[in-house]
């Protein structure tokens, strides 16, 4: 199980650190995402551009690791916890 972490935390520290922006979100039951933060806030191309990103990475990784959708199911990934 501890592989399965750290490749979920690697393929999410990507996209976190490809988007300075990107402050968290939480994947839904169905695997989508809400609740998408981000300081500064995005809007248009920029906003559409970062949710297509999310939903790629996510779609990827319960692809080649479908465990992780267990993993990750009701959770709030954020860049840093206070």
């Amino acid at each position: 199980m501890n592989a399965l972490h750290d490749e979920v935390n690697d393929v999410m520290q990507t996209l976190f650190q490809r988007y300075p922006a990107l402050c968290g979100f939480s994947v839904r039951e169905d695997l989508g995402f809400q609740h998408l933060a981000c300081n500064p806030p995005l809007y248009g191309d920029d906003a559409k551009l970062l949710q297509e990103e999310i939903s790629s990475a996510l779609s990827e990784l319960f692809e080649q690791r479908p465990e992780a959708a267990e993993l990750l199911r009701g959770r709030t990934l954020a860049r840093a916890f206070h």
